[in-house]
Formats: structure tokens, sequence, C-alpha cells
């Protein structure tokens, strides 16, 4: 998986640290799973740096839908978005992380997207209205995505573990949908390798437009 791909990279990056591969369990405030949870390991030592060879990342419009709904990539990636519907959509965001629109479009955009900066980038569609998509961008280089039994499983390099921080983001946080929560990843540890989040309840009903008061 892509993830792991990074995981691995930031081993190879710092030879010096060691990392102990460990499993995080994200949880909802009823204590069930919490699938599209993203969980980031910050530290200095972890920092993205801008790289000349820059993996292409995708996020695809089918079925009137953004497909991944939650797409978690490094600070300074390039991300595409083809259209594989038979009708046209006109991408965009306001998002002061990455604002950007993709006027109307069938097919392939001429040239992929570049998100610079740190942060959380919602998506809309300016024809279909119900489309709502997130893009997390992390700073640091060590971070995944919960599946659906809440799952994540991240390397904590030993030396990071005494003041690292713990980012925890999810779409339906009541935190709001551009906020990040931290803990210290000794917290974490403390608590079994559990993070609690509370979120709202998933309502098809919500636009794009809904989730920025607009």
């Amino acid at each position: 998986m892509i993830y792991t791909k990074i995981i691995i990279a930031v081993l190879l990056s710092i030879p010096l640290i060691c990392a102990n591969a460990q499993e995080i369990t994200v949880l909802d405030e009823q204590g069930q799973p919490l699938a599209n949870a993203v969980i980031e390991i910050s530290h200095p030592l972890l920092r993205v740096t801008e790289s000349p060879n820059k993996e292409l990342y995708i996020v695809d419009q089918v079925d009137k839908q953004f497909v991944p709904q939650v797409l978690a990539i490094p600070q300074f990636s390039n991300v595409s978005f083809p259209n594989s519907d038979n009708i046209r959509h006109h991408v965009y965001s306001f998002s002061k992380t990455k604002p950007f629109e993709l006027k109307l479009y069938a097919g392939k955009p001429k040239a992929p997207l570049t998100f610079d900066k740190s942060g959380v980038v919602v998506l809309g569609c300016n024809i279909h209205d119900s489309m709502v998509g997130y893009i997390y961008i992390a700073s640091n280089r060590v971070f995944s995505i919960s599946n659906d039994l809440g799952k994540v499983e991240l390397s904590l390099p030993r030396e990071v573990v005494k003041d690292g921080q713990i980012l925890i983001w999810h779409p339906q946080q009541k935190l709001g949908v551009e906020n990040l929560r931290s803990m210290n990843i000794q917290e974490v540890i403390d608590n079994q390798y559990r993070v609690t989040i509370s979120t709202n309840p998933p309502s098809p009903r919500n636009t794009f437009e809904q989730l920025f008061n607009k």
C-alpha cells in the first residue's frame, strides 16, 4: 500500500532511529471502531522535505463520489483528479490550505495539483452538491488512515516517543473539519494505544457548502 511505502521511506531516510511498529486503535465515543481517521506522528526529526521525485496521488470521481473519500498525503505531493464518470464534474475547494478550482471537465485534467501546505482540504463539486471529499496533508513522514476496524499501524521511532506528538483527525469530528487534535505519544501508550474521537453522526444531506456554513 502507498502508506506502507511512506513508512519504509521514513526508516530508510533516518537510519539512526530505531522504530517499533505499533497498532493504534481509533474509537468513537461509543467505543466503536472508527474508519477514515488520520493519525500522524509529529516530531522535528520527521518533518517532510520537498523532493523532486514526487509520487502522484489520485482522487477519482466514480458514481458521483470522490474515491477515496479520504486521502492522506505528505506535504508537497501532487494529486490528480481524474473523472471516471460519464458526466462532467467541476471540482473545487475553498479550504485555506489549498483553494483551487478545476472547471467543468471530463476525463483527466491537464496537470496535477501540488499541495505544498499542511492541513486539511475539503473537496466539492459545483455541479453535484452532495459530493464531498477530504485530503489530509501531513507535515511529517509517518502517518496512516484507520481501516474499517479502526486500526492504524505506525512505526514509532524510539527517539521521538519521549517528546513527540500524535496528531488526530477525522472528517466527522466535533472539533471541526479543519482542526487537528494533538496528544503526547506517551498518553496514547498509557491508554493501551487507543484513541477516542468525538464525532458527529454522518448525514448524507451534508453538502460541501454546509461544512463551511455557506
